[in-house]
């Protein structure tokens, strides 16, 4: 797959590097894809310029800007990228509603700076305006002496001005006596375009290590050996853990060393960008949110029935592979004959009707609704209703904590 990015330079008044707006492409032509939703491009340039170039190659070491939309602020995948080094641009488009404004307050206080883009006041702005560090004007739309001007006049004094779409020498000394002190448009420089090869990793691999997310323990051996086992991902691994916000200091000399230094929480969020990637391709999300879902449905239900023929930890990953096929465009048939699982653990996802086979049955007919199907299996592993109903709710919150790692 071919991975597009664009990033423009932002300077300071004496017109050197301030930082880089990372922009979403889709090809060499530098110009934005409408057919393209604004929550799948921010997705896309998170992802990219994290595992796939690395911000430390895309920006010298400069800061990102990076554009959010009101389902990238509230989703809480942000937190995957490092406060650092990252500017969260709040775009035009997103309205200060209560979620948002409490969204940028966490944001705040983990350490983000705020950018807010394409200023224009509008009532309700006030508690971003307070919040924001830097605010974009865009000298196309504030495009007179006496707006541009008032701006500064207007919005507080320890927000820093950002003039945008600068096109001559006369607007940049315009803004330069305005009180702007930040730069961005073609006076400078265009968007350049950036190209990658992207290199996929297994989709066993991933749905191995998000299974890792479920383990109350973290085992830096076994995440190791999944990582071992896909040459892509010892690459993105190694990309981002030299991405600049990370705080590895020191020079990697094996995988395990890497793991350890990355510690448990900059795994998870490691992991939490390979999902996102999962998640922005040409499959539906849902795909893999109804993994984890069942993932740890069947989980709780094989806890509760105590079978001693379907382990919680087997049934979570038949839950989990329960819907490989879908993913990789396979049948079950072939996609099993790549992993290598354990008899019963395949028998299960073929059907057949094993304790582990009947778990999964059971979560199948909850989702479809069947609800003499439900009581029967209720029945047959000495459930009430109403346990479903809790552990249901309990695997949804759990998979959405997992694909937020928030």
């Amino acid at each position: 797959m071919d991975i597009f990015i664009a990033r423009q330079a932002i300077l300071n008044k004496a017109k050197k590097v301030f930082a880089y707006e990372i922009l979403f492409r889709t090809g060499m032509k530098n110009a934005v894809d409408t057919s393209v939703d604004g929550y799948t491009a921010t997705t896309n340039v998170m992802v990219s310029s994290m595992l796939d170039f690395g911000l430390k190659a895309l920006t010298g070491g400069k800061k990102a800007f990076i554009n959010f939309t009101e389902q990238n602020l509230t989703d809480g995948s942000i937190f995957l990228l490092p406060p650092e080094v990252i500017y969260v641009e709040v775009l035009e488009t997103v309205e200060a509603k209560p979620a948002i404004i409490a969204a940028c307050k966490k944001l705040k206080e983990r350490g983000y700076k705020l950018v807010l883009d394409d200023f224009v006041f509008r009532p309700g702005y006030e508690p971003l305006i307070q919040m924001a560090d830097i605010i974009k004007v865009d000298f196309r739309i504030t495009d007179t002496p006496e707006e541009r001007k008032k701006m500064r006049e207007i919005i507080p004094a320890h927000v820093k001005l950002l003039a945008e779409k600068v096109e001559t020498q006369e607007e940049f000394d315009q803004a330069v006596e305005f009180g702007y002190v930040l730069f961005q448009g073609w006076f400078f420089c265009k968007p350049s375009v950036l190209h990658k090869k992207a290199i996929p990793t297994s989709v066993m691999a991933q749905l191995m290590l998000l299974r890792e997310l479920n383990r109350e323990e973290f085992d830096f051996l076994h995440i190791k050996k999944i990582v071992e086992s896909d040459p892509q991902l010892i690459q993105k691994l190694l990309i981002y853990i030299n991405s600049p916000g990370i705080g590895i200091g020191t020079e990697i000399t094996n995988l395990h060393q890497a793991l350890v230094l990355l510690g448990v929480d900059g795994i998870r969020r490691w992991i939490g960008l390979i999902a996102l990637r999962a998640i922005a391709a040409d499959k539906p999300a849902e795909l893999l949110t109804l993994s984890l879902i069942r993932a740890k449905f069947c989980e709780r239900i094989a806890d509760a029935a105590k079978d001693p023929a379907a382990s919680k930890d087997a049934a979570f990953l038949v839950g989990m592979f329960s819907l490989l096929d879908a993913i990789a465009d396979a049948d079950m048939e072939t996609v099993l004959a790549e992993m290598h699982l354990a008899p019963e653990l395949e028998d299960a996802l073929l059907g057949k009707q094993n304790a582990l086979g009947e778990i999964l049955t059971m979560v199948k007919a909850y989702e479809a609704g069947d609800f003499f199907e439900i009581m029967r299996w209720c029945e047959r592993f000495s459930l009430d209703t109403s346990d479903l109903i809790v552990y249901y709710r309990e695997a949804v919150e759990w998979a959405a904590q997992v694909s937020m790692m928030s």
